[in-house]
C-alpha cells in the first residue's frame, strides 16, 4: 500500500463538508490500495454521522466488467444477518402474546433439545435459554461449522440434521465455569435454532417474519432474506462473488515478509459461483440455516437500518419513551432489544449480546483479555497472534504510539451507555462485510465487499479505520496522515501473519501426507457412514482413481490424502481431507478455521481382518477438548449398508 496520499490542505476545508465526507475523500487512495492489493474486486462504503449519510464505492461490481458498485448494490452480508435475527426475537418478546422472553428455556419451544445446557462464569449448568443463543453462550461445539463447503455448497437444507447433531453430541470438557469470561462459543447453529424458534412461535417461516415485521415497515427495499440463484446473476442489482489466487503469495511472499522487503506480493482475484447460503431459505420448507449468514443488503439500506437503531437508542437514553403510547411494533422491538443489550454490557465479561459483538471504547491494548474492538473473523485471530508473538519484524505491541480505538475520548459523559460500541463482520464464500456503531455519537460505518480475500479482510480493517477516524473527528491533515501510516502497519502485519500461516500449513501437509489416496489401494475406506440419525458421509472412488470424501453426504467432494506412515492393510489408517491452499482458496474457503490439518483428519478403524472394510472412522473437528475424558467413540461415523 502506498504511503498516505492525504494532501496537506488546511483543516478548515472540512467545514465545507461533513467530517465523514472529508474522511472518505481524503483517504480514498489509501483505502482503494488496501482493497486492490489484497485482491478485492469491488466494495461499497457507507458512513452515518448524526443522521447524515456519506457513500463511497471502490472497484467494479464484477471482475469481468467495468461498472462500479453503488450504494444500492446488493451484497451477501453473511454474519451481519445476525443483528436482524436479534431484532426478530426481540419483536416476539415485546409482543407479549407469545409467552416468550430472553430467559425462556429453549427446550420449551424446541423439545428436541431437552437437557442441553449453557455454561456461564457464575453458574455451571443453567438451562439453555433464548438469550444464551443470542449471545453464543452455549456448550454447543463448533463441530458443525463446516456447513458451507468449497464452491459455496450448503449440504443441509433443513434444520433436522442440526437438531440431530446437537441432540446427540457429547459434552465438551473444554468449557469450564470461566469459559465465557471475555469469550463466546461462536456457533452459526445458535442462530439457525433462533430461526426455528421464530417459526414455531410465530407460525410462519423466519424469512417471511423478518420481511413482514422488519424490512417492509422500515422500507429496506434492497434487503432480502432469500434470493433465487438465477437472480444473483443480475449485475444491475447484485454484485458478483470472488475469491483470490494465493500462488503468488506462496511463491515468495513469506520470504519477502521475513526480509522486510518493500516489494509486497499481491493477491489476484478470481470470479467464482455465488454462495448458496442466500438460496437455502426458498422452497416449500424454508431453511433456518440462512438466518445465520444468508441475507443480502446494500450500504444504503444498512445505514438506514442502523439509523433507526441509533435514533431509538438516543431516545431511550433520554427516557423519552413511554411504552403505553402508540408506537410501531418494530420500534417496540428495538426498545426491548436495546434494553437486553445494555443489561448484558453492564458486565465487563460480556462481549456478545443480542446478535452483536459488544465492546467499550476507548480500548486499553495492555488488557489482552479483550479482542481488538471491531476486529472480526480472520482479522481478529491474526491481530491477536501478532500482538502476542514476535515472529514478525516489529511486531505490534501494547506500547506502540497508536492503534485503533486507543486513547479515544468520545465525550458526552461517562458510563457504559456513553462508551458502548457494537460491531459485526461477515465472511462467506465470495463475500466479506463489516459494520461498527457508536450509539452515543450517532455514528455508524458499513463496508461491503464482493470478494473474500483471505490475505486480508479489507472490509473489516477499513471499517475499523473509518470508525476510529470518524469518532476522533480526524480532520487535521497531519493527524490523518499518522492514522493512515498506522493503518499501513496493521495491514502489513495481518498479511504477514497469513503468509506465515500458509507456509507452515503447506509444509506440514507436504511433510505428513502423501499425494492423493487411491481407491484401489484403500478400498476398505469406501462406503457410506452415519454419525447420528440424518447425518451421513460418503467416501467414494473418483473417476481419476483417487478417494473422495463428501462431508454430510452431499456437496463438495474433498480429495483424501493418506498419512505417510499409513499402510493400506493396517488395522488403522489416518487420512486428511485438508487441501493445499493453492487449490482450496480459489474455491472460496481458506480462512483461519482451515489451517489446522489435524482438524480434518479421519481415522479409519474397526477392520475385522486384513483386506476387510473398515467399520467406522472418527472425525473430530476442533479437537481442543471437545470430548469427555478423551473418549472419541461418540464421534465415530459407523458404516451402513
Amino acid at each position: 500500500m502506498p504511503k498516505s496520499s492525504v494532501a496537506p490542505r488546511a483543516s478548515q476545508e472540512c467545514s465545507k463538508r461533513s467530517i465523514a465526507e472529508y474522511l472518505l475523500r481524503s483517504t480514498s487512495t489509501v483505502l482503494e490500495a488496501i482493497f486492490q492489493e489484497s485482491g478485492n474486486v469491488g466494495a461499497s462504503i457507507g458512513l452515518l454521522e448524526d443522521g447524515n449519510y456519506t457513500f463511497h464505492d471502490i472497484g467494479t461490481r464484477a471482475l469481468d466488467e467495468d461498472q462500479p458498485p453503488t450504494k444500492n448494490s446488493r451484497y451477501l452480508i453473511s454474519s451481519m444477518t445476525k443483528p436482524f435475527m436479534g431484532l426478530a426475537i426481540s419483536i416476539l418478546v415485546a409482543d407479549g402474546r407469545h409467552g416468550i422472553c430472553f430467559e425462556t428455556p429453549v427446550k420449551d419451544i424446541l423439545p428436541e433439545l431437552e437437557g442441553r445446557t449453557a455454561l456461564l462464569s457464575d453458574q455451571m449448568e443453567p438451562e439453555l435459554t433464548i438469550g444464551h443463543l443470542l449471545a453464543h453462550r452455549s456448550e454447543f461445539l463448533r463441530y458443525t461449522n463446516l456447513w458451507e463447503s468449497p464452491e459455496g455448497h450448503i449440504p443441509w437444507t433443513t434444520i433436522d440434521p442440526v437438531l440431530s447433531l446437537l441432540r446427540h453430541m457429547p459434552r465438551s470438557s473444554q468449557y469450564t465455569e470461566k469459559t465465557f469470561d471475555n469469550s463466546r462459543n461462536y456457533s452459526n447453529e445458535c442462530f439457525a435454532l433462533l430461526a426455528e424458534v421464530v417459526e414455531r412461535t410465530a407460525r410462519m417461516p423466519w424469512g417471511e417474519f423478518v420481511t413482514e415485521r422488519i424490512l417492509q415497515p422500515l422500507h429496506l427495499t434492497s434487503t432480502f432474506t432469500d434470493v433465487p440463484q438465477d437472480h444473483l446473476q443480475d449485475r444491475n442489482s447484485y454484485v458478483a462473488y470472488h475469491s483470490v489466487s494465493v500462488d503468488g503469495l506462496m511463491a515468495g511472499g513469506h520470504q519477502l515478509w521475513q526480509r522486510n522487503c518493500m516489494t509486497r506480493p499481491k493477491a489476484e482475484p478470481l470470479l467464482i459461483e455465488p454462495s448458496q447460503v442466500s438460496c437455502v431459505n426458498r422452497g416449500s420448507k424454508p431453511s433456518p440455516l440462512g438466518a445465520a449468514a444468508g441475507m443480502v443488503s446494500s450500504t444504503k439500506d444498512l445505514l438506514k437500518f442502523f439509523g433507526y437503531l441509533l435514533e431509538v437508542f438516543g431516545s431511550l437514553q433520554g427516557q423519552r419513551y413511554d411504552l403505553g403510547h402508540k408506537i410501531s411494533e418494530v420500534e417496540r422491538g428495538m426498545i426491548t432489544w436495546w434494553r437486553h443489550i445494555l443489561s448484558h454490557t453492564q458486565s465487563e465479561n460480556s462481549i456478545y449480546a443480542g446478535g452483536w459483538n459488544t465492546t467499550n471504547i476507548s480500548w486499553n491494548p495492555c488488557d489482552l483479555k479483550h479482542r481488538w474492538p471491531g476486529s472480526d473473523g480472520d482479522n481478529a485471530r491474526r491481530l491477536q497472534s501478532v500482538i502476542r508473538s514476535s515472529h514478525n519484524d516489529g511486531a505490534l505491541t501494547a506500547n506502540r504510539l497508536w492503534y485503533f480505538f486507543q486513547q479515544l475520548s468520545i465525550g458526552g459523559g461517562v458510563g457504559v451507555g456513553k462508551k458502548l460500541a457494537l460491531y459485526h463482520g461477515g465472511n462467506m464464500v465470495g463475500a466479506t462485510s463489516s459494520c461498527f456503531l457508536i450509539p452515543s455519537l450517532k455514528q455508524a460505518v458499513v463496508v461491503l465487499c464482493n470478494t473474500r480475500g483471505f490475505y486480508l479482510d479489507a472490509a473489516n480493517i477499513a471499517c475499523m479505520f473509518l470508525a476510529d477516524a470518524l469518532a476522533r473527528k480526524a480532520t487535521d491533515p497531519r493527524a490523518l496522515q499518522t492514522l493512515c501510516a498506522n493503518l499501513d502497519t496493521v495491514v502489513r502485519h495481518i498479511k504477514g501473519s497469513y503468509i506465515r500461516d500458509l507456509a507452515l500449513y503447506e509444509t506440514r501437509l507436504e511433510r505428513e501426507y502423501s499425494q492423493l489416496a487411491r481407491a484401489e489401494d484403500f478400498a476398505g475406506c469406501v462406503g457410506r457412514f452415519r454419525l447420528v440419525p440424518g447425518v451421513f458421509a460418503e467416501i467414494q472412488g473418483h473417476a481419476g482413481g483417487s478417494l473422495r470424501f463428501q462431508l454430510y453426504g452431499k456437496g463438495f467432494e474433498y480429495p483424501l490424502r493418506a498419512r505417510h506412515d499409513c499402510c493400506a492393510v493396517s488395522s488403522e489408517v489416518t487420512m486428511t481431507f485438508a487441501m493445499p491452499m493453492r487449490d482450496l482458496v480459489p474455491l472460496g474457503v481458506g480462512g483461519n478455521n482451515r489451517l489446522n490439518i489435524r482438524d480434518f483428519e479421519l481415522v479409519f478403524r474397526g477392520r475385522r481382518g486384513s483386506g476387510r472394510p473398515f467399520e467406522e472412522f472418527v472425525w473430530v473437528f476442533d479437537r481442543n477438548g471437545v470430548y469427555e475424558d478423551g473418549d472419541e467413540s461418540a464421534f465415530a461415523w459407523k458404516r451402513v449398508a
